[in-house]
C-alpha cells in the first residue's frame, strides 16, 4: 500500500502542477509573509529543518516544498498551489500554525506526512483554500476526526493514516462527493463504519485497516454499483457474515479483510461477479464451510489467502482454472483430502501454504511443474507416501517445510537440484535410509532439520562444508552412528547443533570449543565415549550445552568455567569422575547445572554460590562428600536443588530466607544429621517437594514447618525424628502426599494428615507410638492394640511380597549361578555350553532369538543406556513383534529390584515386564518396545494426544480438569488405589454411574461442609467433567472456565 500511496501522491502533485509555467514572476508579498509566519510558528528546532528565507531565492516558489502556478494565461502572476513538506521531521501543534498556510486561497495540495505534528487534526482544513488533497499520515495527531474536514467541496484525497486518532468516523463523510481516496488506517478509530462511505460515487481507494471498528459490513442496495477498487479493512473487529451485496463492486481488485471476526459460510454469491479481483485476504477470521467453487472462476486472481479459519472440505481440482495464481495460503483450517494434481498447472505460483490442516494422501508429483515456486509449507498434516523425485525440479525453491507428516521412504538423491534451498525441514516423519550425499551440495542452506525420523548410518563426511551459511542443524531422534563430522563446523555460522537421541559413538567434538558462532549444542542420549578433551578451547558464545546420557569418562575439564555465556550445562548420566571444578563458579550467567548420575567425588565447591543466576542445580546420584555449602542454599534465584543419593554429611544449612525462590529441595539418601532448620519456613515459594528421607536427621519436627502452606509433597521418612507431630502442620493445606514412615513419632496424627492415611497407609508405617485414628486422646489407647494388628497385617503383606521376590532372586542366584560356577570350576569346558534355564519368556520368543536378532548384543541395536544396564531392540522370529531387552549385571543387585518394580506396575501407559532370563551372571528383562510421540505428564494427557499432531488449547483444558479432580477427590491422576488401566477421569465417571450421590466419593472432608459449599463443590465437579470430555471440541475453552469460576466466586 505504501508504494502505491507514494506513487499516488506523486501523480496527484503532477496533476496539480501540470499547467504551471516556467515563469519566475513573484507571488504577492502576502504569500511570502504567510509562509514565513508559518515557519516562525514552529518550534526553533523545526525552523532549522526548513530552509525558507530570501537568501535561497526572492521568490517562495523556489523554496523547498513550495510549488506555484500562473493564476491565468493572460498574466505571469503566480500563486502558491501546492505545499509538500513530507518527511522533514517537523514538530509542533499544527492547529497553532495552519491558519498561516490557509491564507493562500489558491492552495489545492498539502502534504505534511512523515513529520511529528501533534494535537488535533485542524478543522480549518475543511475550508482552507481550494484543498483537494490533504496528506497528514505518519504524525502524532490525536483526538477525533473533525466533521468540518468533509464539508469541503474540493476534497478528493484524504490520508490520516498512522496517527493516534480515536472516536467515530463522522457521518459528514457522505458530503464528500468528489472523494476518491480515503486513508484512515493504523489509528484507534472505533464504532461502526458509516454505510454512506460505500455510496460515495467516486471513491476508489478505501483504507480502514488496523483500527478498532466493530459491527458488520453494510448491505448495499442491489441496484447500486459501487466504484471501490481497493478495500482494506483488515485488523479490526468487524463481525457477522460477508455481505452478498459487495458483489455489486464490479471494479474491486483488492479485498483485504484479514484478522477480524467474520463468521459463517462463504457464499457462492459473495465473489461471483467480482471478475476483476486479483487479491483476496480473508485469513484470521471464523469463516467455516467449504471453499466456494466461485473462487476458481476468478481468472484474474493472483493471491488467495484464507488461512486461520474453520474451513473444511477438500481443495478442488478446479483450482487450476486460476492460472495466474501466485500465492495460495489455506493453512490453519480443517481441510481434508489430497492436494489436487491439477495444482501442477499453476506455473506462476511462488508461495504454497497448506500447513496446519488434515490433508492426507500423497504429494502429487505434478507439483514439480510449478517452476516459479519459492516457498512450500505443508507441515502439520497427514500427507504420506514417498517424497516424489519430481519435486526436486523446483530450482527456484528456497523454503521446503514438510515436517509433522507421514512421509516415508528415502530422501531423493535428486534433492540437490533444488540448488537455491535456504530452509529444509523434514522432521517428525517416517523417512528411512541414509542421508544422501547430495544434501551436502546446498550452498545457500541456512536451516536443515531431519529430526525424529528413521534415518540411519553415518553422516556424510562433507556435510556442512559446502554450506557456509548454515545456522541450524537438527538431526535429533534418528539412528545415526559413527563420529560427528568435523565438517559441520566449517562455515563458522552454525548457531544451533542438535544431534541428540542417536547412536553417535565417537568422541566429544573438540571443534565445539573453536566455533565462536555456536549458541546451542545438544548431544544427549548418544554413545559418545572417552574423555572430554582437556585442551578444549575457551568458548564465549555457547549458552546451552546438553551432553547427558552418554558414555563419557574422566574429569570435567575446568575450561568450562571460562565458557562465559553458558546458561545451561548438562553432563548428567555419564561416567564422569573426579571432583566438580571450582572454576564453574565463574559462570555468572549459568542458570541450570546438571551433573547427576555420574561418579563424581569430593566436596561440592562453595564457588558455585557465585553463580547468582542459578535456577536449577542437580548434583544427585554421585559420590559427593562433605557438607552442603551455605553459599549454595543461599542462592537467591535457585528454584530446584537436587543433592539426593550422595554421601553428604553434616547439618542442613539454616540459611534459607524470604527473598529466595526455592520451591523444590531433594536431599534424600545421604548421611545428613541434626534438625530440620526452621529457616525453611521463610521460603514463600516452596510449593513442590521437600524430600529429606533416608538420612540421620533427628529431633522434633519444628512447628514453623507449618508455614509451608504451598508445599505439595513432604517426605521425611527413614530418619530418627521423634516426639509428637506439631499441630501447626495442619496449616500445610496444599499437601497431597506425606511420608513420615520409619521414624519414632508418637501421639496423635494431625487431623489434616489423617485424611491422607486412607490413600497412602504405607506412608505412616514404622512409628510404633503414633496414634493413627481418632480425634480424642481416649481413642488412641483403644486403637493401639487394633492398630498393631492392622498395621502388622499390612506390613506383613508388603514385607512378605518384597521378601518373597527377593528370596526368589536369591534362590535363583544361589541354586543356579553358584552351582554352575562350581560346575564351571570343575569342568571349564562347560562354559561353552552354559545356558541357564531360569527364565520365563513370551511364548513366541527364545533366548537364542534375542542373541540372533541383536547379533550377539551388537552396539548397533542399542536403543538406550541407564546407570544399571543397557537396552537393546529385538524381535521374535515367529510374530515379528518388537521387544526391548534390558541387560542387567546381577552382581550390582539391581535385577531383583527392577523385576519387582516392573511386576507391580499396573497402568496401560507404562510398559510391563513381559519376561526375563538369567544367563551367565546377567539378567535380561523383556518389555514391550513401543514408540510414542505423546508429550505430557502421565494422567494429565488428553486422549487426542495419542493420535493428533496438532496441539490445541483443549489439551490444556483437559489437564486443568484433571487438576480440579485431584483437588475434589484428593487422589493422584494415576492413583495406587485405582484398578489396572484406570486414571482419575475414568474412575470418577465410573463412580458417578455407581452412586446417585456424588458427595459420597469426593474428599471425605467435603461431607462436613455446609450445604452451599457442597453445592459449589458439585459445580466444580461438573466443570471438571466437562473439561475432561473425550472429544476435544466438546470441552469448554479456558475463557469459559475462567468465566465460570468468576461467577461461582461472585455468588460467594
Amino acid at each position: 500500500m505504501y508504494l502505491f500511496f507514494h506513487y499516488y501522491v506523486l501523480f496527484t502533485l503532477i496533476h496539480v502542477l501540470v499547467f504551471s509555467p516556467s515563469s519566475l514572476s513573484l507571488p504577492p508579498p502576502s504569500a511570502t509573509t504567510s509562509l514565513l509566519q508559518f515557519l516562525q510558528s514552529l518550534p526553533k528546532q523545526s525552523q532549522n529543518l526548513l530552509p525558507w528565507n530570501h537568501s535561497i531565492s526572492s521568490s517562495p516558489c523556489q523554496w523547498p516544498g513550495v510549488s506555484c502556478y500562473n493564476i491565468s494565461n493572460k498574466t505571469s502572476f503566480q500563486v502558491i498551489k501546492a505545499l509538500n513538506l513530507s518527511g522533514y521531521g517537523l514538530t509542533g501543534v499544527l492547529n497553532n500554525s495552519i491558519s498561516y498556510i490557509c491564507q493562500n486561497t489558491h492552495l489545492s495540495f498539502i502534504d505534511l506526512s512523515g513529520n511529528n505534528f501533534t494535537g488535533n487534526v485542524p478543522k480549518q482544513l475543511g475550508h482552507c483554500g481550494q484543498l483537494s488533497t490533504v496528506y497528514l499520515s505518519n504524525n502524532g495527531f490525536q483526538g477525533q476526526i473533525p466533521p468540518e474536514l468533509f464539508k469541503s467541496k474540493w476534497l478528493s484525497n484524504l490520508d490520516l493514516g498512522f496517527n493516534t486518532l480515536s472516536g467515530y468516523v463522522p457521518p459528514e463523510v457522505s458530503l464528500c462527493h468528489n472523494l476518491e481516496y480515503l486513508g484512515l488506517y493504523n489509528n484507534y478509530l472505533s464504532g461502526e463504519v458509516p454505510s454512506e462511505i460505500f455510496y460515495l460515487p467516486k471513491l476508489k481507494f478505501l483504507y480502514l485497516n488496523t483500527n478498532n471498528f466493530t459491527g458488520s459490513l453494510p448491505q448495499l442496495s442491489s441496484d447500486y454499483s459501487c466504484s471501490i477498487t481497493h478495500l482494506w479493512i483488515h485488523e479490526n473487529q468487524f463481525s457477522g457474515s460477508l455481505p452478498h451485496s459487495f458483489s455489486s463492486c464490479h471494479n474491486l481488485t483488492e479485498f483485504i479483510a484479514s484478522n477480524n471476526d467474520f463468521s459463517g459460510v462463504i457464499s457462492e454469491e459473495n465473489f461471483k461477479a467480482l471478475l476483476q479481483l486479483d487479491v483476496i485476504y480473508l485469513d484470521g477470521n471464523n469463516l467455516e464451510g467449504p471453499i466456494p467453487d466461485t473462487f476458481w472462476g476468478l481468472e484474474s486472481l493472483r493471491e488467495l489467502v484464507l488461512s486461520d479459519n474453520k474451513l473444511n472440505g477438500t481443495i478442488s481440482e478446479k483450482i487450476s482454472q486460476c492460472n495466474l495464481l501466485e500465492v495460495i495460503a489455506l493453512s490453519g483450517n480443517n481441510l481434508v483430502g489430497q492436494i489436487p494434481e491439477s495444482i501442477g498447472n499453476l506455473t506462476s505460483l511462488y508461495r504454497l501454504f497448506l500447513f496446519d490442516n488434515m490433508l492426507d494422501g500423497s504429494l502429487p508429483p505434478e507439483l514439480g511443474n510449478c517452476s516459479s515456486l519459492v516457498e512450500i509449507r505443508i507441515q502439520n498434516n497427514f500427507i504420506g507416501g514417498t517424497i516424489p523425485p519430481e519435486i526436486c525440479n523446483l530450482e527456484n525453491l528456497e523454503v521446503l517445510f514438510m515436517f509433522n507428516n507421514r512421509f516415508e521412504g528415502y530422501i531423493p538423491h535428486e534433492i540437490d537440484r533444488m540448488s537455491n534451498l535456504i530452509e529444509l525441514a523434514l522432521y517428525n516423519n517416517s523417512l528411512s535410509g541414509r542421508v544422501p550425499l547430495e544434501i551436502t551440495h546446498f550452498r545457500r542452506l541456512e536451516f536443515l532439520s531431519l529430526a525424529h525420523n528413521n534415518l540411519f548410518g553415518e553422516l556424510p563426511s562433507e556435510i556442512g562444508r559446502n554450506s557456509p551459511r548454515l545456522i541450524k542443524l537438527d538431526f535429533t531422534g534418528n539412528n545415526f552412528y559413527g563420529p560427528i563430522p568435523s565438517s559441520i563446523f566449517t562455515g563458522n555460522n552454525l548457531s544451533v547443533l542438535a544431534l541428540g537421541d542417536n547412536r553417535f559413538n565417537g568422541s566429544f567434538p573438540i571443534e565445539i570449543g573453536k566455533s565462536s558462532s555456536l549458541r546451542r549444542v545438544i548431544l544427549s542420549n548418544n554413545l559418545l565415549q572417552g574423555n572430554i578433551p582437556a585442551s578444549l578451547d575457551r568458548n564465549s558464545g555457547v549458552s546451552f550445552l546438553e551432553v547427558r546420557v552418554n558414555l563419557l569418562e574422566g574429569n570435567i575439564p575446568p575450561v568450562f568455567g571460562f565458557w562465559s555465556n553458558l546458561t545451561m550445562l548438562d553432563f548428567s548420566g555419564n561416567m564422569l569422575s573426579g571432583s566438580i571444578p571450582s572454576k564453574l563458579g565463574n559462570l555468572r550467567n549459568l542458570q541450570i547445572l546438571r551433573l547427576s548420575s555420574n561418579r563424581l567425588t569430593g566436596s561440592i565447591p562453595s564457588e558455585l554460590g557465585n553463580c547468582t543466576k542459578m535456577i536449577k542445580l542437580d548434583l544427585g546420584k554421585n559420590n559427593l562428600l562433605g557438607r552442603i555449602p551455605l553459599e549454595i542454599t543461599s542462592l537467591p534465584k535457585l528454584q530446584s536443588l537436587f543433592l539426593q543419593e550422595n554421601k553428604l554429611s553434616g547439618a542442613i544449612p539454616d540459611s534459607f530466607s524470604s527473598i529466595q525462590s526455592l520451591f523444590e529441595l531433594q536431599l534424600g539418601c545421604n548421611m545428613l544429621d541434626g534438625n530440620i532448620p526452621c529457616s525453611l519456613s521463610n521460603l514463600h515459594h516452596f510449593s513442590s517437594v521437600l524430600n529429606i528421607s533416608h538420612n540421620r536427621l533427628s529431633g522434633k519436627i519444628p512447628g514453623c514447618l507449618g508455614n509451608l502452606d504451598k508445599l505439595q509433597i513432604l517426605d521425611i521418612s527413614s530418619n530418627n525424628f521423634s516426639d509428637e507431630l506439631p499441630t501447626e502442620v495442619n496449616n500445610m493445606i496444599s499437601l497431597y502426599f506425606v511420608n513420615i514412615s520409619f521414624n519414632h513419632f508418637s501421639g496423635k496424627l494431625p487431623a489434616t494428615w489423617a485424611i491422607l492415611l486412607a490413600s497412602y497407609p504405607g506412608s505412616f508405617m514404622g512409628n510404633s507410638e503414633l496414634c493413627l485414628l481418632g480425634n480424642e486422646a481416649r481413642y488412641c489407647g483403644e486403637f493401639k492394640e487394633r492398630r498393631h494388628t492392622r498395621s502388622g497385617v499390612l506390613a506383613g503383606v508388603l514385607i512378605g511380597v518384597v521378601i518373597s521376590v527377593a528370596l526368589i532372586c536369591a534362590l535363583i542366584y544361589i541354586l543356579v549361578v553358584r552351582s554352575l560356577r562350581q560346575k564351571y570350576l570343575n569342568d571349564p569346558s562347560l562354559l561353552q555350553e552354559s545356558q541357564l534355564r531360569a527364565e520365563e519368556l513370551p511364548d513366541d520368543m527364545k533366548f537364542e532369538d534375542i542373541m540372533r536378532a541383536t547379533e550377539d548384543l551388537s552396539d548397533k541395536y542399542i536403543i538406550g543406556r541407564g546407570k544399571h544396564g543397557t537396552v537393546y531392540r529385538t524381535e521374535s522370529t515367529n510374530s515379528r513383534k518388537h521387544w526391548a531387552v534390558k541387560k542387567v549385571n546381577l552382581s550390582e543387585k539391581n535385577f531383583c529390584a527392577e523385576m519387582l518394580t516392573l511386576s507391580l506396575i499396573r497402568h496401560r501407559n507404562v510398559v510391563r515386564m513381559a519376561g526375563y532370563s538369567i544367563r551367565d551372571g546377567n539378567g535380561f528383562i523383556v518389555t514391550d518396545s513401543t514408540r510414542s510421540a505423546i508429550v505430557g505428564t502421565l494422567g494429565y494427557i488428553a486422549p487426542e494426544n495419542a493420535y493428533s499432531t496438532r496441539l490445541t488449547e483443549k489439551l490444556d483444558v483437559y489437564s486443568y480438569g484433571v487438576v480440579l479432580l485431584e483437588l475434589l477427590l484428593r487422589k493422584m491422576p494415576v492413583d495406587p488405589s485405582f484398578e489396572e488401566g484406570v486414571d482419575i477421569v475414568s474412575w470418577t465417571r465410573k463412580k458417578l454411574l455407581e452412586n446417585d450421590d456424588s458427595i459420597l466419593f469426593l474428599d471425605e472432608e467435603i461431607n462436613y461442609w455446609e450445604s452451599d459449599d457442597q453445592r459449589k463443590a458439585l459445580k466444580l465437579l461438573e466443570m471438571a467433567l466437562d473439561c475432561t470430555e473425550q472429544v476435544a471440541d466438546t470441552r469448554p475453552s479456558m475463557r469459559d472456565v475462567v468465566g465460570f469460576l468468576i461467577r461461582l466466586n461472585d455468588k460467594n
